[in-house]
């Protein structure tokens, strides 16, 4: 059994009605789907917070499919990543006279020793 075979496939038709580029270039979207039965809105619900695959073609038809994959050449680093999320979560916390650079050499150290705690 694969970790996410619990889970029911979902195929709806939605529009999507608000598209938000975050400041780690990645989407923010909602959406709405047509009346849900009861059985429907249970596979939403069991599926919330879970990654998925999704795949998102207008009901006319595409011209193709635009694959987005985890990027390996010319995207961001891990630790690139890292850094970026750490500077939302400083913004989202909105400590004023913080400075991100201490915030991140603080929360770098405790994962640095965290780490090294899990060592031999």
């Amino acid at each position: 059994m694969t970790p996410n075979s619990q889970y029911k496939a979902i195929k709806t038709e939605l529009q999507i009605n608000r598209v938000t580029m975050r400041k780690d270039d990645s989407v923010s979207f909602s959406a709405t789907t047509p009346e849900l039965t009861d059985d429907e809105l249970s596979a939403f619900r069991q599926v919330s917070k879970v990654v998925c695959n999704v795949v998102i073609e207008p009901q006319g038809g595409s011209s193709g499919v635009l694959e987005i994959k985890e990027r390996v050449d010319g995207g961001k680093s891990p630790g690139q990543r890292l850094r970026a999320s750490m500077f939302v979560w400083w913004n989202q916390l909105n400590k004023p006279g913080d400075d991100f650079e201490n915030f991140y050499r603080i929360k770098m150290e405790l994962l640095i020793e965290m780490v090294k705690g899990k060592l031999e």
